[in-house]
């Protein structure tokens, strides 16, 4: 089980991976900067979000509870998939 140290590091490395992708260079980043900010448009975080799915094993988004529209810095999606991975503990 991953814990909120590792869910925050698959989320930053996710990140960083999506970046590079997009931007063809390493970015830096903090917690809270926006994402739109980082170059992450809405079809890079779709494939943040299948990443990131697939590396946790958990939606955040399924339980309704947070919506996507809901996510707009780096820290709120961490804060999301470390609930999630809370809750479904």
């Amino acid at each position: 089980m991953l814990t909120q140290t590792d869910v925050r590091s698959t989320v930053l490395s996710e990140i960083n991976t999506i970046l590079l992708d997009v931007l063809d260079e390493s970015t830096e980043f903090s917690g809270g900067d926006e994402l739109y900010e980082l170059g992450i448009n809405s079809l890079a975080l779709a494939r943040l979000l299948i990443q990131l799915e697939a590396a946790t094993g958990v939606d955040p988004f399924a339980s309704e509870e947070v919506a996507v529209s809901d996510i707009r810095s780096v820290d709120d999606l961490v804060a999301a998939y470390e609930s999630a991975r809370g809750g479904s503990a």
